[in-house]
């Protein structure tokens, strides 16, 4: 259910995923205000992961494939753990979202998910790893 309406908020808005979307999501799943969050938000660091995997460089994207970009986006969100709680699953829903988006589901356990995004948040995971779990988990939807 948060996964449609966080879609219908991109749509309606007509972007990609932005602060707002993101700052929607961090509501959604902490009960939280979106106001009340912005305040408490490290924006710069919340802009730099949803920025991060359209990084190009000479005309050339560094992440070509959804389904890398939206393990990057994931794995900056909690790396660079914009909020004070929440980051791991904010990350979740923010992936499953971009890949829907793009014709993509992803399917992996609670055990699973629990166990590579808290590897991932402490660094003990590198983002190529994690690219691949996902990728192996990702499918045409």
């Amino acid at each position: 259910m948060l996964q449609l309406a966080l879609r219908h908020t991109c749509y309606t808005r007509g972007m990609d995923l932005d602060i707002g979307i993101f700052l929607a999501a961090a509501e959604a799943i902490l009960d939280i205000d979106a106001d009340r969050l912005a305040r408490v938000t490290k924006i710069p660091a919340a802009e730099s992961a949803l920025a991060a995997p359209f990084a190009s460089f000479g005309g050339h994207d560094f992440y070509e494939h959804p389904v890398q970009r939206a393990a990057i986006l994931a794995s900056r969100i909690m790396r660079n753990h914009p909020l004070p709680d929440g980051n791991k699953r904010v990350a979740l829903i923010l992936m499953r979202v971009y890949l829907a988006d793009h014709g993509w589901q992803f399917s992996a356990s609670a055990q699973e998910i629990d166990r590579m995004f808290r590897g991932v948040a402490g660094r003990e995971h590198t983002e190529d790893y994690f690219i691949a779990w996902v990728c192996s988990r990702t499918e045409r939807a």
